[in-house]
């Protein structure tokens, strides 16, 4: 790589930073001019920093060069026992592969598969095997199951962006409480979005004067959303909840299409703790498809789907180890690194998608997997992945840069991370700041981030030329 530094830049950038009374702040930049391999810009570029969901340009660029673009995940429905006219005695087993897009919707697909074969009554139980997404334990005997990474905070665990992870999902793993406002001083009108016995709901919310106040919690250890605090009068809200165990709410969301379609379980949910096709002969009857993985891909950067980038890692982790884990899936991910041109020994990976506030990568780290994805037959693909300005998690953010810019941000408590491409004057760039450990508003860091942006289009463009702002 060509160490040459455009001066002109350096200046105006260091200026820029020096005046933007950053404290304590950690931080660190890198900017890549990708026609000739030189460096445009690096400030503390190899400085470790957590960078938050720009974990998922890692992430993303090892699922298009292990599994490909066309990767498809598949969930199976089969059955162990024999079909007697319209009774199947024996069990009903689904096998998750880890498609972490599926609908209620999709589960009329196997609710279907089952009418077409007559089969009106199961008379054993509905065997779950989330299996795909285990660790063995130390004596390679039994399986555990891992439903969240190391470090994710347990105050979100609640949250829409902080679900479990299962080889089995629905709904993103998730429930809608809608809450609408009644009279004043009256309880609030709140319901459970799919209506499912897997979730109970405490309401204490009123309807209150003024403005919203809400507060939702389901704590880690049971399915119980407590709902208090005021909603506004004339309000409505819909707010997305986590559950825990995934696969059993996958479960019980098809037990209850079952029997809304008339056909009569009297049986158990049971989690397979072996993988199914181990405990006696299986008999597919269908399967659901995925989107091709460019497709999931897309979403993941576009929308941060924090679900998606840890079903991502735990499949790499299965599919070359054997072993749906996340170690297993970190393993993947350095081997992907590794293949970029970084150290392997300078990073601290915990989860794919960022959440972990134990990751530690550099912006020259991560700029050489921009800097590889750019040169590699995914090139036109992987650009198309990330928000462009005015899209997704930049909806409201450089909105003048329309055509230039092609960006993922990263953001936690005092984290503010934008990595990506510019395209200035027919000549692309890759660039990665990530800033940690700030006390100002992060809005104040996201201006800042834009003024950078902006300084290296007006020097890179050599003509001074500014861009006017459309407000």
């Amino acid at each position: 790589m060509i160490l040459m530094i455009y001066l002109f830049s350096l200046v105006s950038l260091d200026s820029i930073l020096n005046q933007a009374d950053l404290g304590s702040a950690n931080y660190g930049i890198y900017v890549l001019n990708l026609s000739n391999d030189s460096v445009v810009y690096a400030r503390f570029s190899q400085k470790l920093l957590i960078p938050a969901s720009n974990m998922k340009i890692v992430t993303s660029g090892a699922g298009l060069f292990f599994l490909g673009p066309e990767h498809r995940f598949k969930t199976r429905l089969g059955f162990q026992g024999k079909i007697e006219k319209d009774r199947l005695k024996g069990d009903l087993v689904i096998i998750g592969g880890g498609d972490p897009m599926l609908e209620l919707e999709d589960l009329e697909q196997f609710i279907l598969a089952l009418k077409n074969r007559k089969i009106k009554e199961i008379e054993g139980d509905i065997i779950l095997d989330d299996t795909y997404f285990t660790e063995l334990s130390l004596n390679g005997n039994n399986f555990r199951f891992e439903r969240l990474p190391v470090g994710w905070a347990w105050h979100y665990l609640d949250a829409r962006y902080a679900p479990e992870v299962s080889a089995l999902s629905i709904n993103k793993n998730c429930v809608n409480v809608r809450i609408e406002a009644t009279r004043v001083g009256d309880y609030a009108d709140v319901v459970i979005e799919p209506e499912t016995e897997y979730v109970k709901l405490i309401n204490d919310m009123r309807t209150k004067e003024g403005e919203d106040s809400i507060i939702i919690l389901r704590r880690p250890e049971a399915n119980i959303i407590y709902v208090s605090g005021g909603i506004g009068a004339g309000h409505t809200r819909n707010i997305e909840v986590s559950v825990k165990d995934p696969a059993l709410f996958f479960g019980t969301c098809f037990k209850e299409r079952l029997l809304k379609e008339g056909i009569e379980f009297k049986g158990r949910l049971r989690r397979a703790f072996e993988p199914a096709v181990q405990s006696g002969p299986l008999v597919i009857l269908d399967s659901i498809v995925s989107e091709p993985l460019l497709h999931i891909l897309h979403e993941l950067n576009v929308e941060s789907v924090n679900l998606y980038a840890e079903t991502l890692l735990k499949t790499l982790g299965a599919r070359y180890y054997g072993e749906g884990s996340f170690v297993a899936g970190i393993r993947m991910l350095k081997r992907f690194l590794a293949v970029c041109g970084a150290d392997t020994g300078r990073v601290s990976l915990w989860d794919g998608s960022g959440l972990s506030r134990h990751n530690l990568i550099s912006p020259y780290q991560i700029s050489l997997v921009l800097r590889y994805l750019y040169l590699s037959r995914y090139a036109s693909a992987f650009f198309e992945l990330l928000p462009s300005s005015g899209e997704g998690t930049l909806e409201r953010r450089f909105q003048d840069f329309d055509g230039y810019l092609r960006a993922k941000t990263g953001t936690l408590h005092a984290v503010s991370c934008l990595s990506g491409y510019l395209h200035i004057n027919d000549t692309d760039y890759c660039f990665s700041m990530l800033f940690n450990n700030f006390v100002r508003p992060r809005k104040e860091i996201e201006r800042l981030q834009e003024e950078i942006i902006r300084a290296l289009y007006e020097n890179l463009t050599g003509d001074g030329t500014e861009l006017q702002s459309k407000e």
